[in-house]
């Protein structure tokens, strides 16, 4: 089941041959969110993509096979590490890896999502290759 204003780019990694999508990104800014989708497709890594938090909670709930969500820090809807917090105590189950990128680097906003569970921060403009570097090793874990 796909959420509505989702988009899935890109070929398969390691993934089962009937999964929708492993990795979720969230960001507001729909141009940004359209590069680094395409971004990460141009290096095998398929996702799914929404423009909002409440988006993002819909797509974890409709898909059990995201188990990455990279998500934006700044969003108007509700921000990253709330988002973050959300997402563990709604799925709990669900041992979601989270990967924040944030436009206002700021040492707290990174210490905070990092005490939310974001496994590694980004700034933007994205450092690519340690994105998807990061992204291939969570692939690769064990769920």
């Amino acid at each position: 089941m796909r959420t509505e204003g989702a988009q899935t780019l890109g070929a398969r990694r390691s993934f089962p041959e009937d999964a929708m999508s492993r990795l979720l990104i969230v960001d507001d800014e729909p141009e940004y969110l359209d590069e680094l989708v395409e971004a990460l497709a141009f290096g095998g890594i398929e996702s799914t993509s929404v423009r909002s938090a409440a988006a993002a909670i819909d797509a974890v709930r409709n898909d059990p096979e995201i188990a990455i969500v990279l998500t934006d820090l700044r969003m108007p809807d509700m921000d990253g590490v709330s988002l973050i917090t959300h997402l563990k105590k709604t799925f709990p189950a669900r041992n979601l890896a989270f990967v924040v990128m944030t436009g206002h680097a700021a040492e707290a906003d990174m210490a905070s999502a990092m005490a939310a569970g974001a496994v590694r921060c980004f700034p933007k403009p994205l450092a690519f290759d340690a994105l998807q570097t990061t992204i291939e090793k969570l692939e690769g874990a064990p769920a």
